[in-house]
């Protein structure tokens, strides 16, 4: 291992021990792709399609040796698909920018963040596509094998102030067995087969707003202002990961929407209005990461 991997791996371990990312492994890029089919189970579903990749990178930077840190994490999100009858293609880009502060008391840490993103349809020229919005969350080690989390993340969605509570852990069950997570984002329990294949389940949810420009949410009414898809998706699933080299790791997940539920809607003069469309059904994803693993 060269010295900037060492010095990248050293933070990373700090990071991740103090309660950053709440996981016993970081991945310092991934490029990831998912896919949901049109149909649900049910007769009376709405038809939704999606297909979706992102791209993402993380890096922390040490600014002392007692272990406080920046950490920068550049992404990039693609989502096209099909809702009803109208076709949807939206991007998202932007950066989390976080500060962990560590022992602000005996055994709490605290991370602060901001974070920044263009989320918009794709391939047009739209206003007040931008949205700002954070988190703190406070970590507390009880021991070496357990670290519970508290906080509150906030994002000014196009729909609106979007505030959500966090509670999270991070405990290692035992020599095979690991439990992580910060709800409501993810939780996510994994197993040690060997030291080449995990497997495990995971449920996350994600909630996502893009700015719109050429959808038409009143049909035809007064309310060409502040257009957006909103998009709530919570999934459940079971997945494996294949480390094709020491940190190389392949990963393939599939299981079952609970609940998801697309809106278009629109902010005007004329108040609030939604259109509604509610679909669950199979998902697919499969990434592939650069990875380093801490237990």
């Amino acid at each position: 291992m060269n010295n900037t991997l060492k010095k990248i791996y050293f933070i990373a371990c700090f990071c991740i021990s103090s309660a950053l990312y709440a996981q016993p492994y970081l991945d310092i890029g991934r490029f990831l792709y998912g896919y949901s089919p049109e149909n649900g189970l049910g007769e009376k579903t709405n038809p939704l399609k999606s297909n979706y990749f992102t791209i993402n990178a993380t890096i922390p930077i040490e600014l002392k040796k007692d272990g406080d840190a920046f950490i920068l994490n550049p992404f990039f999100e693609h989502n096209e698909g099909k809702v009803s009858t109208n076709d949807f293609h939206v991007v998202s880009q932007g950066i989390f920018i976080g500060f962990l502060k560590k022992d602000i008391v005996q055994n709490w840490n605290l991370l602060s963040s901001f974070i920044v993103r263009r989320n918009k349809e794709a391939e047009e020229d739209v206003e007040d596509d931008w949205q700002y919005g954070g988190a703190l969350l406070a970590t507390w080690k009880e021991n070496q094998f357990v670290s519970l989390k508290l906080g509150m993340y906030y994002n000014k969605e196009f729909f609106g102030n979007f505030f959500i509570p966090l509670l999270g852990i991070d405990w290692k069950i035992d020599q095979k067995n690991n439990l992580f997570g910060v709800l409501p984002g993810s939780m996510i329990f994994e197993h040690k087969v060997t030291e080449k294949f995990y497997y495990g389940s995971a449920f996350r949810a994600l909630t996502n707003s893009y700015r719109l420009q050429n959808f038409d949410p009143c049909f035809g009414g007064d309310c060409t202002e502040k257009k957006y898809l909103r998009i709530d998706d919570n999934q459940l699933g079971i997945f494996g990961d294949f480390y094709l080299a020491k940190r190389i790791v392949l990963n393939g997940e599939a299981g079952y929407t609970i609940l998801r539920r697309y809106r278009y809607g629109v902010k005007g003069k004329n108040g609030h209005i939604q259109t509604d469309y509610k679909n669950d059904n199979f998902y697919f994803r499969a990434s592939l990461a650069y990875r380093l693993r801490f237990r």
